[in-house]
């Protein structure tokens, strides 16, 4: 696997967990975004306000995914 390939998994990773978390969480807004997933290259290209919750629902996904043990520091 590419490492391009790689991120781009580690992406939908996070962001199924991340977006499974604020669904579960019963956050409005965070569930709307949530409900429309973004490819990496289009979470890149966001800015302004809709970046600021798409970065809130991957954070949301590591902090998910260290919690586990899925997700380790380098």
């Amino acid at each position: 696997m590419s490492p391009q390939d790689e991120e781009r998994a580690l992406f939908d990773r996070v962001w199924a967990t991340g977006a499974l978390a604020a669904t579960n969480d019963r956050d409005p807004a965070l569930a709307d975004i949530a409900s429309s997933k973004p490819t990496l290259e289009q979470y890149r290209k966001t800015y302004g306000s809709r970046k600021t919750d798409l970065i809130r629902i991957v954070k949301l996904g590591i902090l998910k995914l260290h919690a586990s043990g899925e997700l380790q520091e380098p």
